[in-house]
């Protein structure tokens, strides 16, 4: 794996925080009075089983997460989270957190030796987390497959707008690291207009997706559902479900 770094926006070590962690939200701190909705404490780590039914077939993968440090992005601190997943590169996204929000501001590939900063900065979560809160992000289609055409994903195509909308805060969830309770619900809805067809030409395909985070430990189940079928497109549904761990 390269280091993350950068010449005009370099990725600075760790040491580099130290005057600015007083800008940094209480989700980022070991020391916080509150378990946070999304941990980005160094070291922190969360393992995931990963199941995707889609064009008649299930398939399911694995993925990892964890914090692996602090530095400095272009002038301001950001943690960097690396996802693992079976049969894929491996993928590093810099996030900078305040009291009012995570957001996204860049991402590296084991390809890349340089992160790429997002266009715009891309909201994970609005905090704090509450009943009605809603905010927007960019989204792509995961489960539709062309059937007759290649790429056969759709997740190349221009991403569509989705809003995501907090439902609850007070959910129990079971999932194979455990029974959480006192979680929130939170479901993101787009549409993706595609020609699905001769028959019904353009169409406006719904595409959810509801995500469950718990204080003190982040996101424990993911739900994807991108339902469509017609001769030239298949769909299906992704789900991820937390199966171990370990937030310091």
């Amino acid at each position: 794996m390269r280091p993350l770094r950068r010449a005009a926006g370099r990725l600075q070590p760790p040491y580099a925080l130290m005057l600015c962690a007083a800008t940094l939200c209480a989700a980022c701190s070991r020391t916080s009075p509150e378990p946070a909705w999304f941990p980005l404490n160094a070291g922190a780590s969360w393992n995931y089983q990963i199941t995707t039914d889609t064009d008649g077939a299930v398939r399911r993968s694995t993925q990892s997460i964890r914090v692996t440090g602090q530095g400095i992005y272009n002038g301001a601190p950001v943690q960097t989270r690396r996802t693992e997943t079976s049969g894929n590169i491996g993928v590093e996204y810099l996030l900078q957190a305040s009291p009012r929000e995570i957001v996204r501001i860049a991402q590296r590939t084991d390809l890349q030796d340089f992160p790429v900063a997002d266009a715009v900065p891309r909201t994970v979560l609005k905090l704090p987390l509450t009943v009605g809160a809603n905010w927007a992000a960019p989204t792509v289609a995961y489960a539709i497959l062309r059937k007759n055409e290649f790429p056969r994903e759709m997740k190349f195509v221009k991403p569509v707008t989705m809003t995501y909308t907090v439902e609850s805060v007070d959910e129990a969830v079971e999932v194979p690291a455990g029974r959480f309770s006192a979680c929130a619900r939170v479901v993101g809805r787009a549409d993706l207009t595609i020609y699905a067809d001769p028959v019904s030409g353009f169409r406006k395909v719904p595409i959810t997706t509801t995500e469950w985070y718990c204080k003190g430990v982040g996101l424990v189940k993911l739900v994807r559902l991108e339902n469509i079928e017609t001769s030239f497109f298949s769909g299906g549904s992704v789900e991820m479900v937390l199966t171990g761990y370990q937030v310091r």
